[in-house]
């Protein structure tokens, strides 16, 4: 889902840690992305069968809208007001990365709409009572770490500018080896690589083997992981 004339990189945008979001999200119908700025996790998954973006930055929502393809609804507002209004269900995954919470960051202020400690409160509020599986983005925060009781948290390191820089990752759930997207597993990019060509190997060989041996693979590994390949043949329905 890569437009053409896509925004540009946006204060906090994760254009080099959307990987580690996507590795941990689970498969899922709909997508909502909240404060989407330039969209790097939605642009890079997969899609769901309904992707919406949320984005309350008029010029940002004016950039979407002259993208070609950009695929999802586009919504201009409070992420915190329009979620409650929205269809919500347990099959429904939503990604949420607000501004920082100002006590973690360098600069005092960064967004054109930026959030106080009691936008990131009212915001916490609405994520904790929606039916959604949740991750959220941010550096490390006493504020979420109080409010978050319970939540799974990821810790991930992100090169910026200034060198690297420690970002959570909040979950609502306690992430597993079912995933919605499987195009970037591995926790760096070295190891990435090594999965994507290890992957291929099996594949090419695969490929190439007579029909009657590859249905002969198909059905051992059928028979000795049977949970996991009915979730991989539920992606192809």
């Amino acid at each position: 889902m890569a437009p053409k004339n896509q925004p540009r990189p946006y204060p906090g945008g994760k254009g080099k840690a959307y990987p580690h979001v996507i590795n941990l999200m689970p498969p899922h119908s709909t997508y909502i992305e909240t404060h989407l700025g330039a969209g790097a996790v939605m642009r890079n998954k997969r899609p769901a069968a309904r992707n919406i973006g949320i984005e309350i930055d008029p010029m940002v929502i004016d950039r979407w809208t002259k993208c070609e393809d950009h695929g999802f609804e586009l919504i201009q507002g409070d992420a915190a007001e329009i979620l409650p209004a929205l269809d919500i269900t347990q099959d429904t995954l939503v990604y949420c990365d607000p501004p920082y919470v100002p006590d973690t960051r360098r600069r005092a202020r960064v967004y054109r709409h930026d959030y106080d400690a009691a936008d990131h409160e009212r915001l916490l509020a609405v994520l904790s009572a929606i039916p959604a599986r949740i991750i959220l983005s941010g550096y490390p925060s006493d504020l979420y770490d109080r409010l978050l009781e319970g939540w799974t948290v990821t810790e991930l390191t992100v090169q910026t500018h200034v060198g690297p820089v420690k970002e959570y990752l909040w979950t609502n759930y306690k992430p597993g080896p079912v995933l919605h997207d499987y195009s970037f597993v591995g926790i760096d990019f070295r190891e990435r690589e090594a999965v994507r060509r290890r992957l291929r190997t099996v594949c090419t060989k695969l490929g190439r083997a007579q029909e009657v041996e590859r249905r002969a693979a198909f059905d051992r590994l059928a028979s000795s992981h049977p949970q996991e390949f009915l979730q991989a043949a539920e992606r192809i329905r």
